[in-house]
């Protein structure tokens, strides 16, 4: 599974890239090039929104361990004091790590995005 995304695309390189080269003995291999490159900009976006809500929430999760951890070592409270309140520092942990996922979503919309553009493509491919 940890390979599956580096299969997939080179996958879809290779024959987008073969068709490519047939696109000289006939001009309709140029929507084949664009459905694949279509699927792999879809693919990729389906792709990192399953790494998000899985991978990315447990590393997320660690983090946070680790940031309670430095918070009650820098500040020198108590572990029950951080426990109390814990809602204001997720909060603030959250603050540090929106520009992250803020970042992530950005790579989603824009695989969104180029799909789109190849979408577009196949449509108005004259």
């Amino acid at each position: 599974m940890a390979y599956l995304s580096y299969i997939v695309s080179i996958i879809a390189i290779v024959l987008a890239g073969i068709f490519a080269i047939l696109q000289t003995l006939w001009a309709g291999f140029a929507y084949f090039v664009l459905a694949m490159l279509l699927l792999l900009s879809l693919f990729w976006a389906g792709w990192l929104i399953y790494k998000y809500f899985t991978d990315y929430k447990k590393e997320l999760e660690e983090r946070f361990k680790v940031y309670r951890i430095e918070t009650i070592n820098a500040n020198q409270i108590f572990a029950d004091d951080f426990d109390r309140d814990e809602t204001a520092f997720r909060k603030e942990f959250s603050k540090k790590v929106l520009k992250e996922k803020i970042f992530k979503w950005c790579m989603i919309a824009f695989c969104f995005a180029s799909g789109m553009a190849f979408l577009m493509g196949m449509i108005f491919y004259a």
